[in-house]
């Protein structure tokens, strides 16, 4: 038990250093995908500057490494890596579909679009819902995983 809760403390910082060395990446890897799947309707403007994003993004990281974390702990190590590729895989879809969909959300509320472009300033999206949302969906697997294994049979304790 004291194992268990080691790891996960560790595992939870771990995510949120993760995700705050990472921040910068995935506001990229959003914006591209703004632009690519608009076919470059939404154009940027303003200064791309940022301090932090919100609390979801830095606390769904840390809780999705934990969760990870958790459920790989008795694993073979193959099993550990297709669980990993499994999350990483369902998180990187994710991304793909909010990010896609609001984009062009975005795309068809605009009403005073010169020649169809969408002028977005660099904060106008949420990066940290999107990238949240992402990381919840992407750990359900573990978490279902997770209940199954530490799921017990109920079995008829009354003595007669």
């Amino acid at each position: 038990m004291k194992k268990k809760i080691t790891f996960g403390v560790f595992s939870f910082i771990i995510g949120i250093v993760i995700a705050y060395y990472s921040e910068s990446f995935f506001r990229e890897i959003i914006q591209d995908i703004y632009k690519w799947s608009t076919s470059n309707k939404i154009k940027f403007v303003g200064k791309n500057f940022y301090i932090f994003s919100n609390k979801l993004y830095f606390i769904t990281f840390g809780i999705g490494l934990l969760i990870l974390t958790l459920e790989n702990l008795n694993q073979e190590h193959i099993q550990m890596l297709k669980n990993g590729i499994l999350s990483i895989l369902i998180f990187v879809i994710i991304l793909i579909g909010i990010s896609a969909v609001d984009a062009n959300m975005k795309i068809l509320e605009c009403t005073a679009c010169n020649d169809g472009i969408r002028k977005l300033n660099w904060n106008e999206i949420n990066y940290g819902m999107i990238l949240g949302i992402s990381v919840i969906i992407s750990i359900i697997p573990n978490l279902i995983r997770i209940i199954k294994r530490t799921k017990k049979p109920v079995f008829n304790t009354h003595n007669k």
